[in-house]
């Protein structure tokens, strides 16, 4: 594991300067975004915040260091690892190059304003900002699949080969596509028992769980919806995580969306799903339960580098951590401005396993 001691030195140093939850709920006190910033200016976010601070005001501000704080954890990890950690490294943002490309793709197909898109993207890719930007310009999908050809992404081939099968292409055709050339990809590319390899491939998998739960409840969720559908549920499930595609067949299969759930209260989901579960019988919204289950995803990565101090579990739990405190930062600047009352931003921070 020497190629991850360098920087696995320098992130366990990071992790230990990661702001407690105890500080976090006392910036929901505070009762104006100026005061925010000056908390944040004491804390490592100093740098990023006074940057910001020459050019954006509020929560513009806020916005921009954080922004700026994201780009961080690539760069640092790109700089403190080389060699087969650095290609295992890679590997923990190659889903944000995706999710930043189903978004552009996305909103070509609905005509969205270049602006939405752009700003929707995540600075925890590989793929360039100017080259998203360029495809992201394209007239529509079919000019951007052309431009994503001429950049060599990876994700050209199955575009290529989804527009040789079909004249008009759909946004949910587009997606699903490539939701499973890539997860098709990542178990192919995620070859081998090294323990690098089996904590990647369990990221992979919470993932995919995620991914087909969601199609699973939307199927339950809206049968009308899917009532034409004559190939079934299979067509638009990926490769399976930690849930067989016969057990997300059978589900699928389920009247009521509470059942489905409390099918699920016996696997390693089922802290969260009985949370979600709660939120769901009060507010209807099947976001609950990506929600709980992405709780789940940072409860277990945030253990990875006590658990796994000599390899990827250190970049793999600092990242997590960063994206998640990056993401309560941003949820109290939000609030402050909005005005909500203190005990609400606390109680819906992301609070991870210490």
């Amino acid at each position: 594991m020497a190629l991850y001691d360098y920087g696995n030195t320098r992130l366990r140093a990071r992790i230990s300067r990661l702001l407690s939850i105890q500080t976090l709920e006392s910036y929901s006190d505070l009762t104006s975004i100026d005061s925010f910033i000056s908390a944040l200016t004491k804390t490592p976010y100093k740098e990023s915040v006074e940057m910001a601070l020459t050019y954006a005001h509020g929560y513009g501000c806020v916005a921009e260091a954080m922004q700026r704080e994201l780009k961080k954890i690539v760069t640092d990890l790109n700089r403190f690892y080389e060699g087969n950690a650095l290609e295992n490294v890679s590997v923990i943002f190659r889903r944000m190059d995706l999710l930043n490309i189903k978004a552009i793709l996305r909103g070509l197909s609905h005509e969205a304003h270049i602006e939405d898109v752009t700003s929707s993207f995540s600075p925890l890719g590989t793929i360039s900002n100017p080259i998203l930007l360029q495809i992201a310009k394209s007239k529509d999908v079919y000019e951007a699949i052309s431009r994503i050809v001429v950049y060599q992404l990876p994700v050209a081939k199955p575009l290529m080969e989804l527009k040789a099968r079909s004249m008009k292409l759909t946004s949910a055709e587009i997606e699903l596509a490539l939701e499973k050339w890539y997860f098709t990809q990542i178990n192919i590319d995620l070859n081998g028992n090294s323990e690098d390899i089996r904590i990647l491939r369990e990221y992979y998998a919470i993932e995919a769980d995620i991914v087909n739960l969601n199609t699973v409840l939307r199927f339950v969720g809206a049968p009308d919806a899917y009532s034409k559908i004559e190939s079934g549920i299979e067509s638009f499930l990926i490769n399976p995580g930690n849930i067989t595609t016969h057990k997300l067949i059978r589900l699928s299969k389920m009247q009521d969306v509470t059942k489905v759930i409390e099918a699920l209260f016996f696997t390693k989901y089922g802290k969260f799903l009985r949370i979600a579960l709660q939120c769901y019988q009060e507010s209807q919204l099947l976001s609950e339960f990506e929600n709980q289950m992405r709780m789940y995803s940072l409860d277990w990565l945030s253990m990875l580098p006590k658990q796994y101090p000599l390899g990827i579990g250190v970049p793999l739990g600092y990242a997590s951590m960063k994206k998640s405190e990056i993401r309560n930062l941003r949820w109290i600047a939000k609030g402050i401005q909005s005005g909500f009352e203190p005990g609400y931003i606390k109680e819906n921070l992301e609070k991870p396993h210490e």
